[in-house]
């Protein structure tokens, strides 16, 4: 609970037993503070008024307004307010007047320390008590209205995903609609929120636009619809759906003017950001909800045609012809050149696929992202990796693509995508042939005074034979023996430089038993002879 301390004002005539008053409390052990200490009922109720305290302590008999009068006057307008009355007297009608008030105490002077206390910490116990119910019953309110939203944003929630599905159900039919939706129009809106750069933008920070733009929608609509639901969905399409009555048509188009405007103006502080609305055609009956949420989402993906920061009605794209997908037939070629490790090639017909796509007559340009999500798909089904891993890669380039309001960029982000994973794919594939070869080459340097021949290295990386001494050729552009003389004679040249050993015991350290074998090969692949180079090096 709330920890901040009640406030008390201490309303008596006599100095000196008012200060006596605020000297016998015990402040701090009743989580009490002093508001002030006066001297007349007039200034009692003007520090009422102007500070508010939890608690008073009033004499009755009090100058210019007496401490009953205070009570009265005070109760009408704050009744939550706490009276703890003081009294020299013991007359009954002071006491039965002050109980119709419903005091919390009545002390009689002189004042008995522990009385007033005990009466005190009565009081504030009440108090805490009703604060506590207050706060419980905020919270508890919090609570069904946070259920009620969220019940509200999962049904169009739902709805929407049933139209991306396609899996419908009639949920007026099974009363599964959790709202009243009296009016006899229904409408939806897709508002789309482009960040220049994705990658950097928070979830916290995405869900705070989120509930903002959500919060200028309703207090917009507030009036002039019968009901309101928003729900955030992927890469920051907030959908709304309406409900209205009709004859306000005009409004509810004014109503989104002002929208986008006030949008805008909050994303003013969120430099990267940019704002378009897609709005669906009203439609008589709510099983139709769906072919206006589906038009509001056609016609906002339709900016990367007709541009970003603006309106953008179903009627704008209702003569567009429907999206068929251009990447299926360009599928068998364009993985046979990301299997060939073709990148440039591979590059160039995404480019072409959005250039054929968007060359045609009344084409609809929301099938560009159509187009970029498939590309994409096509492209994580050749990568391999970890499931986690590439799940997260394909969703961040699908959210890039989603976010990009230009074709130009769309078309360019996703060919450059194509490139630069292929020339992944390619590094990949030639690091995984490497990889034989750096093993043998690896085991040479360790062993290269030992007998090593090239089918007892094959056999070491499960490779045959033939097919190894063609890898290691390609890898290294020397056969397996020169190699193997290659790293010998290079030992044989360091023991020659620092050691004093002989000519037979270094050639014996690099794999020649026959001193002579050894100087005749020393001597026909460095040059010179092995004690001549001894000499010139020592």
């Amino acid at each position: 609970m709330d920890e901040k301390k009640l406030r008390l004002l201490i309303a008596e005539d006599e100095t000196r037993i008012g200060q006596l008053i605020r000297k016998l409390i015990h402040w701090e052990e009743l989580h009490l503070e002093c508001a002030g200490v006066v001297e007349n009922g007039k200034d009692a109720y003007q520090a009422i008024e102007r500070d508010h305290p939890d608690v008073v302590i009033t004499d009755i008999r009090m100058p210019k307004i007496n401490g009953l009068d205070l009570i009265e006057m005070v109760r009408k307008q704050y009744p939550d307010i706490r009276f703890i009355v003081l009294s020299g007297y013991r007359e009954f009608e002071y006491a039965h007047r002050a109980l119709q008030y419903e005091v919390d105490g009545y002390l009689l002077k002189p004042i008995n320390e522990a009385e007033l206390n005990e009466a005190l910490a009565k009081t504030v116990a009440a108090l805490d008590d009703k604060r506590r119910e207050a706060i419980e019953k905020q919270q508890m309110q919090r609570e069904v209205d946070e259920s009620r939203q969220i019940i509200r944003r999962d049904f169009l929630r739902t709805i929407i995903e049933q139209e991306e599905s396609g899996a419908f159900t009639d949920m007026e039919a099974e009363g599964r609609i959790p709202v009243e939706l009296t009016g006899d129009i229904f409408r939806a809106i897709d508002i789309k929120l482009d960040a220049a750069d994705p990658d950097v933008v928070t979830r916290k920070e995405e869900k705070m636009i989120a509930d903002r733009v959500t919060a200028i929608v309703e207090q917009n609509f507030s009036g002039f619809t019968d009901e309101v639901l928003c729900c955030e969905k992927d890469s920051m399409h907030i959908y709304c759906l309406f409900n209205y009555r009709s004859g306000k048509s005009k409004e509810i188009r004014n109503c989104i003017s002002l929208i986008l405007s006030e949008i805008k103006n909050y994303l003013i502080r969120f430099e990267q950001f940019e704002v378009t609305i897609g709005i669906g055609s009203e439609r008589a009956a709510f099983p139709e909800t769906r072919i206006s949420i589906r038009e509001a989402n056609r016609a906002v993906n339709n900016r990367i045609h007709l541009g970003c920061g603006r309106l953008i009605y179903s009627e704008n794209v209702e003569d567009l012809r429907l999206y068929v997908s251009p990447v299926k037939g360009a599928a068998e070629e364009l993985t046979g050149l990301m299997e060939a490790h073709k990148s440039a090639e591979a590059s160039a017909l995404v480019r072409k696929i959005f250039e054929d796509y968007t060359s045609e007559e009344n084409a609809d340009y929301s099938g560009c992202y159509e187009i970029a999500e498939e590309l994409t798909d096509l492209l994580f089904e050749r990568m391999e990796g970890e499931e986690g891993e590439l799940s997260k890669n394909r969703k961040r380039m699908q959210s890039r693509c989603q976010n990009i309001n230009s074709l130009p960029a769309l078309s360019g982000y996703v060919a450059d995508e194509y490139a630069r994973t292929i020339d992944l794919m390619r590094e990949a594939a030639e690091s995984e042939s490497a990889k034989p070869v750096r093993i043998a080459k690896a085991y040479i340097d360790e062993h290269y005074g030992d007998k090593i021949v090239l089918e007892d290295l094959a056999e070491l990386v499960s490779l045959n034979p033939v097919y190894f001494s063609v890898l290691f050729k390609k890898e290294t552009e020397m056969n397996f023996s020169s190699y193997l003389t290659h790293v010998r004679m290079e030992k044989a040249k360091e023991l020659l430089r620092t050691t004093n050993e002989t000519i037979a015991a270094v050639g014996a350290k690099v794999g020649y038993k026959d001193s002579r074998h050894f100087s005749q090969t020393f001597t026909k692949t460095v040059g010179v002879k092995p004690v001549l180079y001894r000499r010139l090096h020592a």
